[in-house]
């Protein structure tokens, strides 16, 4: 398995039109998000990246929604130095920002600062054990999107997360589209893709929420030492004994 840090410098995408048929991606994503947005509570929800920021969350009822990328959002910053205060964020939406990024361990922990305990992450990503793993057969796409970046594994994502503390609610296939050739064709393949084996989908919905167990050390119990009984039928015969001599006497 791959070291998720990367030493070469990954470009990351600055807007849809970039992806093979983006715009009907992002309607895709779009609407998947639709299902989770009313379940989202709290006060502020961060878009994390340039694409985040042009997914609709108008079904969310948090009433500061803002995004943060390196340029063109309402926050400009750094998403390895996020400039806000620890546990001050409610929810977090990133798309594509594991699979395009040089450190995404410490994308995670950075995000995990941020957040409330209790707060919600919604991931995003590439799968690579999916119909795109198609396009790595033709080497000029190593150099296009999607495949130019590095793309991870649901089932490893989930055991970042896991060691961060959080707990997944929810892992959901967005599409099935290989981005080799239009959505439109193979239809109903794709459906039955979707239908049989849903993990193994291009597009992947990660939902998690942050869950903080404060380390108490454990207590000690009290024991009471009670006397061992070896021969408990003559031991009461006794006890009843002497209340029958105290009672006469």
């Amino acid at each position: 398995m791959r070291p998720a840090y990367s030493t070469d410098k990954i470009v990351a995408p600055s807007q849809w039109e970039e992806f093979p048929d983006g715009p009907w991606l992002q309607e895709q994503i779009g609407a998947g998000l639709d299902a989770w947005w009313p379940r989202i509570f709290g006060y502020h929800l961060l878009k994390l990246g340039a694409l985040s920021r042009h997914l609709p969350s108008g079904l969310c009822p948090v009433p500061h929604q803002f995004s943060l990328a390196n340029d063109q959002a309402e926050v400009l910053g750094k998403l390895n130095a996020l400039p806000f205060q620890a546990t001050s964020i409610d929810a977090c939406l990133a798309t594509f920002c594991l699979e395009y990024h040089q450190d995404p361990h410490g994308l995670l922990r950075e995000i995990d600062r941020v957040l409330i305990s209790g707060g919600h992450l919604i991931l995003v990503g590439f799968n690579p054990i999916s119909a795109l793993s198609l396009g790595y057969l033709w080497p000029p796409n190593h150099k296009r999107l999607p495949w130019r970046g590095r793309l991870f594994t649901p089932a490893r994502v989930q055991d970042w997360l896991g060691v961060l503390g959080y707990k997944v609610l929810a892992q959901e296939c967005i599409s099935q589209h290989s981005m080799l050739w239009s959505p439109s064709r193979f239809v109903s393949a794709q459906q039955a893709m979707t239908d049989l084996v849903p993990g193994l989908g291009s597009v992947f919905l990660i939902v998690a929420q942050k869950l903080d167990c404060p380390l108490t050390p454990v207590q000690q119990k009290w024991k009471v030492r009670r006397p061992l009984v070896v021969n408990p039928v003559p031991e009461l015969a006794s006890r009843d004994a002497r209340r029958t001599g105290k009672s006469q006497s």
